[in-house]
């Protein structure tokens, strides 16, 4: 089940967040983690998939593609 991070940089984009540091204060994460997201290094899991959908309307089916099969 690979994390595809593309929807997620995409989403905030479109609202303004341009970087992993508006990405963080938006989602009210830390730095490192985001960027781990960002980067496909690392994946948001349980209250961390919530918050995305929330505040950019990604879904855990655009961020994890192959699950959604």
């Amino acid at each position: 089940m690979p994390f595809d991070p593309r929807p997620l940089r995409s989403a905030a984009a479109t609202v303004g967040d341009n970087s992993v540091i508006a990405i963080a204060a938006r989602l009210n994460a830390p730095y490192a983690t985001v960027r781990r997201w960002t980067s496909g290094r690392g994946e948001p899991k349980g209250a961390a998939l919530a918050t995305i959908e929330r505040i950019y309307g990604v879904t855990s089916a655009a961020l994890y593609p192959d699950d959604a099969a």
